[in-house]
């Protein structure tokens, strides 16, 4: 697989998570599925009932752990990103697998046409979403891809400004793919945040089918990371 085409693979997978992370605060239970930091402080929060139900983060962390746990052990033998130059297969069934999931729950979603109001079974979809975010999680982690990791972005916000400080001090020999490295993280930034956007949007225009954008999203990887392994 070529670099250009891994990168697009990334990117998409990046918007799963911004957009499933939208879809889960504002549709499905106030917490994210994807932002661990997030639902640790809101658990904590929510111990004097500051911030609401204690739930909803508590499964959150709960799920997202049970799908890092399923997801190492699916691709516990993939080799690092970079060694042979391929997209390893295990990941790519482990992003199928998450992808299946997240088609059932935006079917689910949409059959129980929302309107802003709360749905018996929006508990258990959150818990679906999270699980996936653990499967994407755990996959990710194992190619070991340098200040990126597309389920959370605050370590690759800091990656990248502690790079851009170092930019200037490089040997001209390393500066070439330095520079392809920040630019890399600096997409997944805006990739993650563009798909928040069109989450809000779908909200806003067509609630029903706000689950589609993470389920499109990360089906296109899996089947074009198989297409070419």
């Amino acid at each position: 697989m070529r670099p250009f085409e891994r990168d697009f693979l990334i990117c998409m997978l990046a918007a799963c998570a911004g957009s499933a992370d939208g879809w889960s605060f504002f549709g499905l239970s106030h917490a994210f599925v994807a932002n661990m930091t997030g639902n640790t402080v809101l658990l904590g929060m929510s111990v004097f009932a500051i911030s609401g139900d204690v739930a909803p983060p508590l499964t959150s962390l709960a799920f997202y752990s049970s799908g890092v746990i399923i997801g190492s052990l699916l691709t516990r033998n993939v080799l690092p990103e970079g060694e042979g130059g391929q997209w390893p297969r295990q990941v790519s069934l482990t992003l199928l697998l998450e992808a299946l999931l997240l088609i059932g729950v935006e079917a689910a979603w949409f059959s129980t046409h929302p309107v802003g109001v709360p749905h018996p079974t929006h508990t258990v979809l959150h818990v679906c979403v999270a699980f996936t975010m653990g499967l994407q999680s755990a996959a990710m982690l194992q190619m070991k891809i340098p200040g990126i990791v597309t389920t959370y972005i605050t370590g690759t916000w800091t990656t990248l400004m502690s790079g851009l400080t170092r930019l200037g001090n490089l040997p001209s020999t390393e500066k070439q793919n330095f520079e392809s490295r920040l630019g890399m993280q600096a997409a997944v930034l805006a990739v993650y945040f563009t798909s928040a956007v069109l989450t809000g949007c779908l909200f806003r225009y067509f609630p029903a089918a706000v689950g589609a954008l993470p389920a499109g999203s990360v089906l296109l990887v899996a089947i074009y990371s198989l297409a070419k392994s």
